[in-house]
C-alpha cells in the first residue's frame, strides 16, 4: 500500500515540476540595433542582407510597397500558402493593407529582429513574435518567426517562411498580439 501511495506522489511531483518548466520559458528578445545585423564583410552577403533589411522594414514594416522593384525580382517565388508567385501579386496582397508609414529610424523597428543570416545566396531573418497563450486568457507568450529569402543579382527571387493555411483542423499561425500591421488577414498568416 505505501508503494503505490509513494509512487502517485512522485508521479504527481514530477508533473507540477515539468508544467513548472514548462511555463518558465525565456522570452524571445529581439536586437537593439536591428540594422547591424543587416551587415557582412562580404560584398555579396552585405548586399543580400541589406536589400532583407529594405524588405523588412520598408516594405513590410512600413508599407511602402511601390518600392517592391527595387528589393524583389519580378517573378518572385512565394512558398507561403497564402499569396501566390509574382512581385505584382505580393504588391498587391501586401499594399493593401493600408497607407505607407514612415519608414522607421536606425533604432526603432516595430518589427524584433533576433537574428540575420547570410550564406550563398540565401538570408534568414528572425524575428521575435507575441502570440496570445491559449492556455490562460490574457496572457501571451513569445516565439521565433522566420523569413528566408534567395537572392539573385541584390534582389529577393524566392521566400519561405512559417505560412499556414488556418481552418480544417488547423490554427491560424497564432493569435497574434500587436504588432506592426495589425491583425492577420481573414483566412490567412499576417507578416507583420
Amino acid at each position: 500500500m505505501k508503494k503505490p501511495l509513494m509512487l502517485t506522489a512522485l508521479g504527481l511531483a514530477a508533473c507540477v515540476m515539468s508544467a513548472g518548466l514548462l511555463a518558465a520559458q525565456d522570452p524571445v528578445v529581439g536586437s537593439n540595433d536591428p540594422e547591424s545585423l543587416f551587415t557582412s564583410k562580404d560584398p555579396k552577403l552585405n548586399t543580400n542582407k541589406q536589400a532583407a533589411m529594405h524588405i523588412m522594414r520598408d516594405l513590410l514594416e512600413a508599407g511602402h510597397w511601390d518600392e517592391a522593384p527595387k528589393w524583389l525580382t519580378e517573378k518572385y517565388i512565394q512558398h507561403n500558402p497564402c499569396c501566390a508567385n509574382g512581385r505584382q501579386t505580393v504588391m498587391n496582397f501586401f499594399g493593401g493593407r493600408g497607407n505607407p508609414r514612415p519608414i522607421p529610424n536606425k533604432n526603432s523597428w516595430a518589427t524584433k529582429v533576433v537574428s540575420v543570416v547570410a550564406e550563398g545566396d540565401y538570408v534568414t531573418v528572425a524575428v521575435v513574435r507575441e502570440c496570445a497563450d491559449p492556455r490562460t486568457a490574457g496572457k501571451t507568450y513569445t516565439t521565433t518567426w522566420f523569413d528566408m529569402w534567395r537572392f539573385v543579382d541584390g534582389k529577393a527571387d524566392e521566400h519561405w517562411d512559417f505560412g499556414t493555411v488556418a481552418g480544417q483542423g488547423n490554427p491560424a499561425d497564432c493569435a497574434r498580439v500587436g504588432g506592426a500591421g495589425g491583425a492577420p488577414p481573414a483566412g490567412g498568416r499576417g507578416q507583420r
